[in-house]
């Protein structure tokens, strides 16, 4: 499974897989939607999501399917990590919508390397149709609402940029959720810097345009993504993922302690 990443002593620890692992996994890529769904399937398979682990999620007549993976932690609280991986036209992405998509299983990979606090779901989606679907089986059957989501989107062309909507920050009533986006945010930041990457300060097209993020308004959310650069793109996907890996363990770490999501 590759090595075992870990900064410090005191460092959040994760799994990475070795470069040639990662490659297999990014290309050729997939001809079409179905053949994603079916890659993806044997990318959570063959790095340990077992079936009971696995859930499928059909929401309309052609069969669409949103892919569930679900990592077991002390609690049944929930922070999502999610990306679509339906065939994409996003500026000047080569992979289409598939870079962020094979991230997630790298991801749930990665945070087997200790027992986390948070059982994590990592929640791959089928377009739009799949984000409501998705959405909507927390809205519709009294489940408990996530306690977080990080969104991924167009990953893989640059050093790892964050984005949390204004909305997001000010209009929740919950005093806690107002606070765990802060803890986001706060956490995300912190993360940049040791990575030695840009903290964002403006509004991309692509933050503007991804539906999750502002549909799930009522969810603590952050968007991790990335933008148009020279940098070659194998070095700029290990940079995300080493941001990601990083940063979700932090959180996971950081939303447990009741006096991270205590009044901002």
């Amino acid at each position: 499974m590759g090595g075992f990443a870990c900064g410090q002593t005191s460092s959040p620890a994760f799994w990475e897989l070795r470069p040639e692992q990662i490659n297999a996994m990014l290309l050729p890529l997939p001809p079409d939607d179905h053949h994603r769904y079916v890659r993806l399937h044997q990318y959570f398979s063959d790095l340990r999501c077992s079936t009971d682990l696995m859930q499928e999620q059909t929401f309309s007549k052609r069969s669409r399917k949103n892919l569930i993976c679900i990592l077991p932690g002390g609690n049944a609280e929930q922070i999502i990590v999610a990306a679509r991986y339906d065939h994409r036209d996003r500026m000047d992405d080569a992979a289409k919508g598939w870079s962020e998509a094979v991230m997630l299983p790298i991801l749930y990979n990665a945070l087997q390397a200790q027992h986390r606090q948070h059982t994590f779901l990592f929640v791959e989606l089928s377009g739009r149709a799949g984000e409501d679907a998705f959405l909507d089986s927390f809205r519709k059957h009294g489940r408990q609402p996530p306690k977080a989501m990080v969104v991924l989107d167009m990953l893989g062309l640059s050093p790892p940029w964050f984005y949390l909507p204004s909305s997001s920050r000010l209009s929740v009533k919950s005093r806690k959720k107002a606070a765990i986006n802060k803890r986001l945010e706060s956490e995300a930041a912190f993360t940049a810097h040791l990575q030695g990457s840009p903290t964002a300060t403006f509004a991309p097209p692509l933050a503007t345009e991804n539906t999750l993020l502002f549909e799930a308004n009522r969810i603590p959310s952050i968007l991790i993504y990335s933008i148009l650069n020279q940098r070659v793109p194998s070095q700029s996907f290990r940079q995300d993922f080493e941001f990601l890996g990083y940063y979700l363990c932090r959180i996971d770490t950081q939303l447990a302690n009741p006096a991270a999501t205590s009044n901002p």
